[in-house]
């Protein structure tokens, strides 16, 4: 299995016959890594978590012609008029077989979903914005709400044998940014473990490592590949 970070929390995850594209992200096309006339043999399924523009890049929609790329998209997310892609439209708290892929989602703290995918064998996890979202001084109703349906959403994944999840960590929540990470890894778990949506901060990585999580991977640039 191959896996490329792009951007942000843009991942492409490459198994033996298809390609999983999660919230493809291109900063208004200046990085715009993913090219999906590289896969002519494999299928393509593009994944958008939520609407929100750093997760939804609506150029992913000039692909929707090319006969093996479909789109797996949140109940939030919109194409626009006279659009012919394949597309399905998920809601939280449901299971789907689409086109030789299962998935299922959970219901995001922030917008959208999150993503529990299996493809040839493999099981990958992308969380879009489900992320434990504990903000320093707000109040503690607010923070409490955001403990609870966290973990509410990530206990429904126990029992799953998960190869690849891409986890949210934000460093713009301070000293809280590892609190996703280490429910995620105290009660599900992962073979590896990749952060996103930590803004080009790349110093996440080994701050996650140098706290114990041997399972996560070092990422220092975009566009970078990894062999699983």
């Amino acid at each position: 299995m191959k896996v490329t970070y792009l951007n942000h929390s843009g991942f492409s995850v490459e198994t033996e016959t298809k390609v999983l594209l999660f919230d493809y992200y291109t900063e208004s096309g200046r990085k715009a890594y993913f090219d999906p006339a590289a896969y002519p043999e494999k299928d393509i399924f593009v994944f958008v978590s939520h609407a929100h523009e750093d997760h939804y890049d609506r150029r992913i929609l000039d692909w929707g012609t090319m006969p093996n790329v479909k789109y797996v998209l949140s109940f939030d997310v919109r194409t626009m008029m006279g659009f012919e892609g394949e597309v399905l439209h998920v809601q939280p708290h449901e299971e789907y077989t689409f086109d030789g892929i299962t998935v299922k989602t959970l219901q995001s703290n922030d917008e959208g979903v999150a993503f529990l995918v299996k493809a040839d064998g493999k099981t990958i996890y992308h969380a879009g914005d489900l992320n434990w979202w504990h903000w320093n001084g707000e109040p503690d109703f607010f923070n409490d709400d955001i403990k609870k349906s966290y973990t509410t959403e990530i206990d429904k994944l126990k029992g799953e044998k998960i190869d690849v999840a891409f986890v949210p960590a934000d460093l713009r929540l301070e000293d809280k940014y590892f609190w996703a990470v280490n429910y995620f890894h105290q009660t599900v778990g992962a073979e590896v473990l990749f952060p996103m949506h930590f803004w080009g901060r790349f110093d996440v990585c080994p701050m996650l490592q140098e706290l114990g999580f041997a399972n996560v991977m070092k990422i220092t640039e975009e566009n970078q590949k990894f062999e699983i």
